[in-house]
């Protein structure tokens, strides 16, 4: 089984991204600190925010030193979602480019056909 380039690029990315913010919010203060860790877990953030609000839980349901509310449990949600999201993008370029691109080809076609006359 091959792993999509789109999400693999997507996801080197997020990891990137997680790096960054994951250590600027160690040496922040204490409210600073708390932002940029919520911005390094944005994506599982993002998607199961709604989804705890949907069932009826406060955000987030688990205790405050559960380990389901640490990096552990938000880190590979967040890789995962990037991944798809990256997927879901390159499988919509590849997609675009099979349905317009034939056309396209036939336009530069007679773009070249026309301007080769002069």
């Amino acid at each position: 089984m091959r792993l999509n380039k789109g999400g693999l690029i997507a996801s080197v990315l997020y990891v990137i991204h997680f790096s960054l913010f994951g250590c600027l919010s160690h040496f922040a203060d204490l409210k600073a600190s708390v932002l940029l860790a919520e911005i390094a877990v944005l994506p599982a953030g993002m998607i199961l925010g709604p989804v705890w609000s949907a069932l009826g839980l406060h955000d987030p349901p688990f205790d405050a030193g559960s380990w389901m509310n640490s990096y552990l449990f938000y880190f590979p949600v967040s890789l995962f979602i990037s991944y798809m999201l990256g997927w879901l993008l390159h499988g919509s370029w590849t997609l675009l480019v099979r349905v317009v691109g034939p056309s396209l080809d036939r336009l530069d076609n007679r773009l070249i056909r026309r301007f080769h006359r002069d």
